[in-house]
């Protein structure tokens, strides 16, 4: 945090120059372009400088002077200097002596209106600041295009061409001129910060060659890099795209490249700015706002908020995908949570890291709107909140889970769970199904179609089960299906028990709905009605399947002609079995009678 006292203090003295003569034109550019940037309090402060500045020579005054005609505590002056400072409308000298500080303000200039919309930082903030339309009209009003010059070529003679010194002997008190400064061209602004080094460190000469980064290449590209927060292996990317079939590297290239870069892999808002100072009050205000508990918070989860808030969606999907290149419809996806849907970048981050864990490595399109739709109806902005959003949910549902366990344990269905399955295997045909324990059909029929007539539907899904908890996929197939088909809840149940045997516990809203709609044809009203139906559909199935090769209803069970071959060929010789044991019985009980009477073969009783 800034150390106000040692920067600024009431009792400071100041004076002020202006170097260059301001016009009414640049106070129209410092109204229009620099104060939505800045705000009007840092304007407040250049115009009471200007004004000061014109009516005085030589003189000083302390800071008390500004906070009086302004009606700012000093805290306010400073952070209204620094703004002007880094925005380039003012430049300030400080002298330390023993007892007292003094500082020189320097009011300065704003840039010409090209100057100022042809650069990267100031443009983009602007455009931010007051939307496209405002923008397009301030551009068009104060950068003219006026004729071009395309064509001509300049004659203008020099100062030297028309002009010769007569006179050599200069005053001496003019030869050594001080104070004189260059009118300001650019926005102040530290190139240093970025490495070009790096840049360059893995671009080629073939790539690009040394001579394509000039100065003012340099300086859009470092500009370009601190707007849109990107590193030197980002910006190696949009200069390969931004160089020409020439090999030239044009500022306007850099320019678009940069955005369409940023809109791909970040945001497709554009970016904005925030002072310094501004941040640190945030951060303070969020400091003493905001109540934390330190056991909450961990060195890694540090670690891994500060990723999330400063990573790209694309960085967090390649990250989550080992390192490789992330597929397209990935990051299509992530593209429309940020473009489309308008989520926070870090909010997004986490999502993608969260349903990757989750979902076993899958990231599925509906599943992660599903999630994104609940956390945006929120209004979760930041990555921690976001995270504690998705630990909350798992909490929630491991409660939820617990309750749901312990709700079920409490009722025994193992009895249910063995009627409805000795049930499935006696009436649809199912051998594999088939209990010993239930050999009378009878007394099992009956003790079915109690379970069947008096449970409810989801209740009988819990049955089929043995008492766990259904599948969420099976409870919401057979609520859309009561809420469609208005069948008695006992029918219901015996197809939802068919269904189940049937499809191998896979319940099919398509299998079932078709079932439905037959049974409806056929006036199924009762649950015994429906289990007599479904018995005698799944005996007459069986005999169909029998059917030598090339019927039509062997051919429309979808099963290869082998099968029936050898079926029927078991068939054949159980029957011929069976005829060969009969004869056998009667032959032997022919020669019985035949030994009682005392008679013997050929005989005949007289």
């Amino acid at each position: 945090m800034v150390n106000l006292y040692k920067e600024l203090q009431p009792v400071d003295r100041l004076s002020i120059r202006v170097p260059f003569p301001l016009s009414s034109y640049d106070r129209k550019l410092i109204t229009l372009l620099y104060q939505p940037l800045i705000g009007a309090e840092p304007i407040s402060l250049y115009f009471l400088l200007w004004a000061e500045g014109e009516n005085s020579e030589d003189s000083t005054m302390s800071h008390y002077h500004l906070m009086n005609a302004l009606n700012m505590p000093i805290g306010k002056i400073f952070e209204s200097r620094i703004a002007l400072e880094a925005i380039g409308l003012l430049r300030t000298w400080r002298k330390d002596q023993q007892e007292m500080r003094s500082f020189l303000y320097d009011v300065m200039p704003p840039l010409d209106a090209a100057t100022f919309f042809d650069d990267p930082l100031l443009s983009m903030f602007l455009y931010s600041k007051i939307g496209e339309s405002a923008y397009r009209n301030l551009r068009q009003r104060f950068v003219s295009k006026g004729l071009s010059s395309y064509g001509y070529q300049e004659v203008s003679r020099t100062f030297t061409d028309v002009y010769r010194p007569v006179q050599h002997n200069i005053p001496s008190d003019e030869i050594h001129l001080t104070g004189i400064q260059e009118k300001p061209k650019e926005l102040p602004f530290n190139y240093e910060e970025f490495d070009f080094h790096l840049l360059r460190s893995t671009l080629s000469e073939q790539l690009v060659p040394s001579s394509v980064l000039t100065a003012e290449a340099k300086a859009t590209i470092a500009k370009l890099a601190f707007l849109y927060h990107l590193t030197p292996f980002d910006m190696q990317k949009i200069i390969l795209l931004a160089l020409d079939d020439e090999m030239g590297l044009s500022d306007l290239r850099l320019k678009k490249e940069a955005a369409d870069y940023y809109k791909l892999t970040v945001s497709k808002e554009p970016p904005t700015m925030q002072s310094v100072m501004e941040n640190v009050k945030q951060k303070q205000e969020l400091f003493t706002q905001t109540p934390v508990d330190d056991n909450d918070i961990n060195p890694m989860e540090q670690e891994l908020i500060k990723w999330f808030e400063t990573s790209s969606p694309i960085d967090v999907l390649t990250a989550v995908a080992g390192g490789k290149e992330p597929f397209p419809s990935d990051r299509q996806l992530v593209e429309d949570l940020v473009m489309q849907y308008g989520m926070p970048t870090p909010v997004v981050n986490v999502l993608i890291h969260y349903v990757f864990l989750r979902n076993h490595g899958k990231l599925n399109r509906k599943y992660i709107e599903t999630i994104a739709s609940h956390w945006r109806n929120t209004g979760v902005k930041s990555a921690r909140e976001a995270m504690k959003l998705a630990r909350d949910f798992e909490e929630q549902k491991g409660i939820d889970s617990k309750q749901e366990d312990a709700s079920i344990e409490t009722k025994d269905y193992s009895k249910e769970y063995k009627i409805l399955k000795a049930g499935a295997g006696t009436f649809y045909q199912l051998p594999q199904f088939v209990d010993s324990d239930f050999a009378n059909a009878e007394e099992l029929k009956k003790e079915l179609l109690e379970i069947l007539n008096n449970a409810e539907s989801l209740e009988l899904l819990s049955m089929l089960v043995k008492g766990k908890a259904p599948f969420e996929r099976d409870v919401k197939v057979v609520n859309e299906f009561i809420k469609k088909y208005d069948m008695p809840v006992p029918v219901v149940n015996v197809l939802i028990h068919y269904a189940y045997y049937l499809s191998n516990a896979n319940i099919n809203s398509a299998f079932i709905q078709a079932i439905a709609a037959n049974w409806q044809k056929n006036n199924i009203q009762k649950a015994e009605q429906a289990l007599n139906f479904a018995k005698d559909y799944q005996i007459q199935k069986n005999r169909k399947q029998y059917m030598p090769k090339g019927k039509q209803t062997a051919k429309s069970q979808n099963v290869p002609d082998w099968y029936y071959e050898n079926k029927l060929k078991q068939q054949k010789k159980k029957e011929v079995k069976q005829i060969d044991h009969k004869q056998t019985d009667y032959e032997k009980k022919r020669q019985e009678i035949m030994k009682k009477l005392g008679m013997n073969e050929g005989e005949v009783d007289s």
